[in-house]
């Protein structure tokens, strides 16, 4: 068993990518265009309207392929956009504040301002505001009834660590500080007009949220323990500030949206509630802010509105556009123009604007591009669970694509990162580009996913390569059981904690997989909890991977310290940026494998981040992964005459 400390692996982090490199991919006939097709960005991606309705900002795709922020003027052509001098990986976000004023944040420029009335680009604050490596600031309110100022948090000098709420004059840079920060308050929650009424803040694992009294004094309203209660995630503080939206799962398993007393903190009316599937997020009308729906994802996104004028204004949004999934991204203050969003699973957002005075509705951006992209076939599928302390858990949801021409045989279980987060039927460029190559794909909601209920994510704490791992393999035999994968023609990949996964079933799942795939991914949980120690609120991170577990039982689920018993061929890839899970972590692991003999290859993607915002960084993951698939199934031993 192979025993290397992190001092090592660092020492060998910059070893030639041909070092590992033991296998060479044979010269598959790929469909380049398709490639290009699904890892360029979208011509148009995040659009938002500013609040006078005369401007539209979005990322747009530029000649290198890349998306950078534009401004055009709402009936213009986006071949006239301004170009502002960054793209998506410079910026944090961005939002309109008073009227036609973009206000962006950016990792390395902090707050600028760009007016799209003259075409003015300048910083924000005139004088001491927030830095690169401070907490990042947050839009508060945009106070829509005096358009010239906005109301922030950003660090508090005198505080480090902690936020101050600040008032800051758009038109001159002059901010004021108008309440200073104080432990635990990580976060200020200010109602529409602008004033402060509730913050958030933690202690070790407990969330604690403070109300402000009648009075003016501050209280705490409600205490939780981050794993063993029921956290409150606020989504917004209604108008007139006595009561705000949260999402959270007070009185039953799954979360519900609820309306609660900012002063008290008590819960008052549950507004949308479903039985199988979390809440996810409140739908917020942009002009009133008053709430009028939620969204919570079952195979996709759905939708509870529960006002019957805005139901029916995206019915006819949807009729006029031809689409059948539409939502009300924005709208001018005077009603007069709306940008809508359309979503589908076979390519990316379409935008539409509607002018209700020549009432029309026009495609944003149009991009004739993805139009004749392959439509597979997805649908939702449960599978019943196998293996341990399966009991009230129920059945496993999953994504299943099939091939447009139908199954082959060949098939991939791709699993999610997080493991937090969950699959949903939504436009995955990955998924569409192994449906094209003739892979059916799987996306399992292993437990400790979210979106599917408390005990479904609880029940994945401490689980990294256990019960969480179990469910992989799980998913696999249904692929092989259901007749959508032959054996000896199914790999195993994924990226972050799906990378893990990856590496973890070419351990114990080789019956099943002829290879593994690992973007980004995990190979030392030890080292990756040791990792997160150093974050700031390690306490609401660490205790869902590590619980109970001592070190020595950490190194025993880690494909690092097991690389002498991975069985199959592996793909790793890792981004020497990535902030998530380091480079570090992959590096160790090809080392690993190069010492134990382990067929395997190493790609470095250089410059690149956990995410592969980059078309180049996206087409090296795309290309390499179904070359490597292509290479270790159809016509190899089968996993049953192993």
């Amino acid at each position: 068993m192979l025993d290397l400390t992190m001092v090592l692996i660092r020492r060998v982090m910059f070893i030639l990518v041909a070092f590992f490199a033991t296998t060479a991919f044979p010269s598959w006939a790929l469909d380049d265009l398709l490639l290009q097709q699904l890892t360029q960005a979208p011509k148009a991606a995040a659009v938002s309207l500013s609040s006078d309705g005369h401007y539209l900002a979005a990322l747009l795709r530029g000649d290198k392929n890349e998306p950078e922020i534009a401004v055009w003027r709402v009936g213009d052509d986006e071949h006239n956009a301004e170009r502002l001098p960054y793209t998506r990986s410079d910026l944090n976000w961005l939002s309109w504040v008073g009227g036609g004023r973009l206000l962006l944040s950016l990792k390395e420029n902090g707050l600028v301002l760009y007016d799209a009335h003259v075409g003015r680009l300048r910083p924000l604050i005139d004088g001491v505001g927030p830095k690169p490596d401070e907490l990042l600031p947050v839009l508060l309110s945009a106070l829509p009834d005096d358009p010239a100022n906005i109301l922030m948090q950003w660090e508090d000098p005198g505080v480090p660590g902690y936020p101050a709420v600040y008032r800051v004059n758009a038109l001159t840079g002059i901010s004021e500080k108008i309440m200073g920060a104080w432990r635990p308050i990580i976060r200020w929650w200010a109602s529409p007009s602008g004033v402060v009424e509730m913050g958030e803040g933690y202690r070790g694992r407990k969330q604690q949220l403070y109300g402000r009294r009648a009075d003016g004094a501050w209280a705490k309203i409600a205490e939780n323990d981050y794993f063993k209660d029921t956290p409150m995630s606020v989504v917004a503080v209604e108008a007139g500030g006595a009561t705000a939206a949260v999402i959270a799962a007070h009185d039953s398993n799954t979360r519900s949206l609820w309306r609660v007393d900012t002063r008290t903190g008590e819960y008052m009316e549950r507004l949308a509630h479903h039985g199988r599937f979390d809440i996810d997020a409140a739908i917020i009308d942009p002009v009133s802010n008053f709430l009028v729906g939620a969204t919570y994802v079952s195979n996709a996104q759905e939708e509870f509105i529960w006002r019957a004028d805005y139901k029916m204004q995206l019915a006819s949004a949807q009729r006029e556009a031809g689409v059948s999934d539409i939502e009300l991204v924005s709208e001018s203050t005077d009603r007069r123009v709306k940008l809508y969003r359309s979503r589908a699973n076979w390519r990316p957002h379409r935008y539409f604007i509607k002018d209700t005075e020549t009432d029309t509705l026009v495609e944003v951006a149009s991009d004739k591009s993805f139009d004749d992209l392959p439509r597979a076939r997805s649908q939702g599928v449960y599978i019943p669970l196998k293996g341990k302390r399966i009991k009230d858990l129920g059945p496993m949801h999953a994504i299943l694509s099939i091939p447009s021409g139908g199954a082959t045989g060949k098939a991939v279980v791709l699993v999610h990162g997080g493991p937090v987060r969950r699959a949903s039927d939504r436009y995955s460029p990955i998924v569409r580009w192994l449906n094209a190559n003739g892979y059916s794909v799987l996306q399992p909601n292993f437990r400790g996913s979210s979106g599917f209920g408390e005990k479904w994510r609880r029940a994945g704490y401490a689980q990294w390569g256990n019960d969480m791992q179990d469910d992989v393999r799980t998913a696999a035999e249904w692929m092989l059981e259901s007749g959508y994968a032959s054996y000896g023609n199914m790999c195993v990949m994924g990226g972050s904690y799906g990378g893990y996964a990856s590496l973890m079933s070419a351990i114990k799942d080789d019956d099943l997989f002829e290879c593994a795939v690992s973007l980004n991914g995990v190979t030392s949980v030890y080292h990756l909890a040791e990792y997160f120690d150093t974050h700031r609120f390690s306490l609401l991170t660490v205790p869902r991977i590590k619980g109970r577990l001592s070190n020595r039982s950490l190194r025993r689920r880690s494909p690092l310290y097991r690389a002498d018993l991975i069985k199959l061929p592996v793909l790793l890839l890792h981004a020497t940026k990535d902030a998530n899970v380091p480079f570090d972590q992959g590096v160790g692991m090809a080392k690993a494998l190069q010492q134990e003999g382990k067929e395997h290859t190493f790609i470095v993607i250089k410059d690149a981040e956990h995410q592969l915002k980059r078309t180049d960084h996206r087409r090296i993951y795309y290309r390499a992964a179904v070359e490597f698939l292509n290479q270790h199934t159809a016509g190899h031993e089968t996993a049953q005459s192993r």
